[in-house]
């Protein structure tokens, strides 16, 4: 049976509408093109509404985004009947004759059918309801019964403005929490995201039901520009999809980029290009709709008298600094008297401008909202030029959650939040007795990260602009020495903790010496507490924080003692002491046997109540083709500690991270010992791949795939590569990095392996290094999100290093193929 045919007015529409697509491509249907796509479903309504017939007393309206004019090419269009309740039947019928022929014709239509009254009654009840019929707009039939409805709407928002501004300000936090900040997401939500299109609607709803002035010329522009700019890309994204979206994908962000004339640079991927652009705008329409939205509810209007300017930069940023002391925003005579303040393009800094910026920076979150004030008011790049380069900057790394910009303010409010005494972690006591320089630590925290520009190592390029920004603001002497110290090094702390071997007396001696001295190793450990904290979730777990702890505490004692040698041996003591303690009721002859035979690294790795519970499972006699495992939940939430223990051979790494795969869970990290008796002790944190709690049934089939895996009755790297194909690969792709190290060490080779996380990682690393006939004496798994970093302390079959240049070769070559050609096969 064939549909029927379309009616004209629809016929005609859609051709209209494809000649309007076809001049105004992806990435170019902004606002203009967004209202005369509205035009044009007006004349196809309005035809339809001719064509039904309707009596006199029926108004046909658009409401939202419709009702504003404007049409994205996926929009649906929001119509509301109005009507004064005497028609009922005929009504019904011209509704039908109206929708049917736009559904039939493929659009996305939104109908209501009120009285003026009705509409009245749900706007009190609903704010989506009040937001939408506030864009009222009558296109067909009884135009003043529409504008009763329209009169109506806005009575009801006028006679509690204060109350509208809280509600939408409420409904602006809910969105926010709900659909995340479109001014840094890698993600974002174009409209209804916190800095989206949404928000901007929400200024002029305020605006127009208040009635008195409440945006600045200033911030009105900025609407204007961000409402063409967000259009334009929500457009080129609905194209791209051919369907109705705001939230703007990764993979979709490069083709969009380009349609809309972005161009690789250097040092800036086109991608990022846009990304930066909708970030900038983003960031705008939320601090405008923010500010815009509390003069509102404070029932202040905008002043009606010319701005006073400040007669110089000292004294504008003087009362900068005077609201961020206050703990007080910054109203909107004193924003326009900064615009209105005459600049310098490149202002020398005087001693009351450097006494100022400090002042802000001093003052904890109140200071980092004067700083995003003086960033919209683009005082701040010119005050520090640095600023520019990463100002809403994308970072496309599965840690970081904001723009470069962002992420330095954010820790710069959490070094704020430090040195005022919010955080009562011992580690944070420890370093805050050290008394290092408050100026310093924050103006380290803002500018640790200054170098990412796209120029090769962000540590290097930002040693060099935090030292040409610190002679600019005349920051001299031990001050600026321990803030270039803190940018330079800033890494050192973190990556050590998580990627090295902390029982390593070396290490210990060259990151102390590194560090130099108690003050900076204080400096460093705030920062890394709060650059941690800024980062993300993933950069501040409780095991980063354990190992953070464990290095700067064995740092700092080696400060304190100077005898690395005599530290580690008082400590191997107490801890054997109370293992011995915590055995108690065992045999004298098997803890003494235990204790001979287990290695010293151990018990300096694991706490003595954890090696007494290993102790069942570690100390009987390991058969050939035994293998034993015990897994308990772990001090992190969903995560277990998985212990196996089985004899020693080459490859057994590499089977249990087979088996763990097969198991389906993940290895978070691990720990890998040999006792003087050829028995390994591995120890493991995992979780569920794809769930939290992890059954009895699941460990069995662990233990029974790795016991076939021992006794050879099964094939690991066809089961596991079949378990890989039926997984999808990581969304955000990240390169394979493979380093072999030689100087972290003086008696194990590091290779360190750089991959996206995914099923059986572990496994494909640990099969090709035993295929390279390498014993792993050491492994430590570092997961984050997405992206998994491991260091892995290797010795060759002679128990040596590995230190022919051609065997390295080989290694980064054999290990970056086995990675690769899995991601070809994905």
């Amino acid at each position: 049976m064939n549909a029927a045919p379309l009616a004209q007015p629809v016929v005609k529409l859609r051709e209209d509408l494809g000649v309007l697509e076809r001049a105004y491509s992806l990435g170019h249907h902004g606002p203009w093109a967004a209202n005369r796509r509205a035009e044009m479903v007006d004349a196809a309504i309005g035809q339809l509404f001719d064509d039904a017939g309707a009596p006199s007393s029926i108004g046909l309206a658009a409401i939202g985004g419709y009702g504003r004019g404007h049409q994205l090419p996926r929009s649906d269009v929001d119509l509301l009947i109005v009507h004064d309740g005497t028609h009922g039947d005929e009504v019904a019928a011209v509704a039908e004759r109206v929708l049917y022929p736009l559904w039939d014709g493929g659009f996305e239509v939104g109908q209501a059918v009120r009285t003026p009254h009705e509409c009245e009654l749900i706007a009190a009840e609903r704010l989506d309801a009040l937001t939408s019929m506030l864009d009222i707009r009558p296109v067909a039939g009884d135009r003043e019964l529409v504008e009763a409805a329209a009169s109506r709407v806005r009575a009801v928002a006028a006679a509690h403005p204060v109350g509208f501004a809280r509600s939408l300000r409420e409904d602006a936090d809910a969105r926010a929490e709900r659909f995340g900040v479109t001014a840094y997401l890698l993600e974002p939500d174009l409209k209804q995201g916190a800095g989206g299109l949404r928000d901007l609607q929400a200024v002029r709803w305020v605006a127009a039901v208040v009635g008195a002035a409440l945006v600045r010329t200033a911030e009105r522009e900025a609407l204007e520009a961000a409402e063409e700019f967000l259009t334009r890309v929500r457009s080129a994204l609905q194209f791209e999809t051919d369907k109705r979206a705001d939230r703007l994908p990764l993979e979709l962000q490069p083709p969009i980029a380009r349609a809309m004339g972005f161009a690789d640079e250097p040092g800036l991927l086109a991608e990022d290009a846009l990304m930066r652009r909708v970030f900038e705008h983003a960031r705008a329409v939320r601090w405008i709709a923010g500010n815009v939205l509390a003069r509102a509810e404070a029932g202040s209007a905008m002043p009606t008298e010319p701005p006073m300017p400040f007669g110089d930069l000292d004294r504008a940023l003087e009362a900068v600094a005077d609201a961020a002391e206050a703990g007080a925003p910054l109203d909107a005579r004193m924003l326009d008297s900064i615009e209105a303040t005459t600049v310098p393009e490149s202002p020398l800094w005087s001693e009351g401008t450097r006494r100022s910026f400090l002042r802000i920076l001093r003052a904890g979150d109140a200071g980092v909202r004067a700083l995003d004030a003086l960033d919209q008011l683009g005082m701040l790049a010119v005050l520090v030029p640095a600023w520019s380069p990463v100002r809403c900057r994308p970072q496309r790394d599965p840690y970081h959650r904001f723009t470069v910009d962002t992420h330095l303010t954010t820790t710069l409010a959490e070094m704020g939040r430090l040195l005022d005494g919010a955080d009562d972690e011992p580690l944070t006591m420890g370093a805050l007795a050290q008394s290092p320089d408050r100026d310093a630590l924050l103006l380290g925290a803002l500018l640790h990260d200054i170098g990412k520009i796209g120029e090769g190592s962000h540590v290097s390029a930002g040693a060099r602009i935090a030292a040409a920004t610190l002679d600019r603001i005349g920051v001299r002497g031990g001050v600026r020495d321990l803030v270039m110290f803190m940018v330079e090094q800033h890494l050192l702390l973190p990556d050590t903790a998580t990627r090295r071997d902390l029982t390593d007396e070396n290490l210990i001696i060259d990151v102390a010496a590194r560090i130099g001295s108690p003050e900076r190793l204080a400096a460093l450990t705030l920062l890394a507490s709060a650059d941690s904290n800024a980062t993300g979730p993933a950069a501040w777990t409780p095991w980063r924080r354990t190992l953070l702890r464990e290095l700067v505490v064995r740092v700092q004692r080696t400060f304190d003692r100077g005898d690395m040698g005599a530290e580690l041996a008082h400590r191997l003591t107490s801890r054997l002491e109370e293992v011995r303690a915590r055995l108690e009721g065992e045999p004298d002859d098997v803890v003494e046997r235990f204790v001979l035979r287990m290695p010293r690294a151990y018990f300096l790795a694991v706490e003595p109540e954890r090696v007494a519970a290993h102790h069942p499972t570690i100390a009987p006699d390991v058969g050939s083709t035994e293998v034993r495992s015990v897994a308990h939940p772990a001090s992190r939430e969903g995560a277990y500690e998985l212990l196996v223990v089985a004899g020693d051979r080459p490859g057994l790494l590499s089977w249990i991270a087979g088996a763990v795969a097969l198991a389906g869970l993940s290895i978070l990290s691990a720990q890998v010992f040999t006792t003087d008796d050829g028995v390994a002790v591995d120890l493991f944190e995992v979780e569920g791949a794809f769930e939290t709690e992890i059954g009895e049934p699941r460990w069995r089939e662990f233990r029974g795939v790795l016991r076939k895996a021992i006794e050879g009755r099964v094939s690991l790297a066809h089961r596991v590569a079949d378990k890989q194909a039926r997984y999808p690969t990581p969304a955000m792709r990240t390169s394979v990095t493979v380093a072999v190290d030689n100087e972290a060490s003086d008696y194990s080779t590091v290779i360190e392996v750089g991959a996206p996380d995914r099923i059986g990682l572990l496994y494909d690393i640990t099969s090709a290094l035993a295929e390279l006939t390498l014993d792993v004496h050491l492994a430590k798994v570092a997961t984050y999100t997405d992206r998994v970093i491991d260091a892995f302390y290797v010795r060759d079959a002679v128990g040596g290093k590995v230190t022919d240049p051609a065997q390295v070769a080989e290694i980064e070559a054999a290990i970056r193929e086995r990675l690769e050609a899995h991601a070809d096969r994905s």
